[in-house]
């Protein structure tokens, strides 16, 4: 980097980091929260948008083991229909 651009983006670098703490207070969201009542709808929310994928994944998730052990159920309830080592003609020529 030349001497000349670190004379400009130095002083731009120093004079942005110094605004940034006036640009954050300017955010009606930052510091407008400064009640109790506030920050714990901020902290409820927090937390509810964080439980929420969670719960989703989770119940994905029971419901797959739920569809997963029926289908189970179905297919023992299909095997003890038939006579136990015993295959139909029709099954067994195909």
């Amino acid at each position: 980097m030349s001497a000349r651009i670190r004379r400009t983006l130095v002083p731009l670098a120093l004079a942005l980091a110094l605004a940034t703490p006036r640009i954050a207070a300017a955010c009606a969201v930052c510091l407008g929260g400064t009640g109790g009542g506030t920050q714990r709808a901020f902290a409820i929310g927090t937390l509810f948008l964080s439980v929420l994928p969670l719960a989703v994944i989770g119940g994905a998730i029971l419901y797959l083991r739920h569809r997963a052990k029926t289908l189970e159920r179905e297919a023992n309830a299909r095997r003890v229909a038939t006579p136990s080592g015993l295959v139909s003609r029709s099954a067994s020529s195909r």
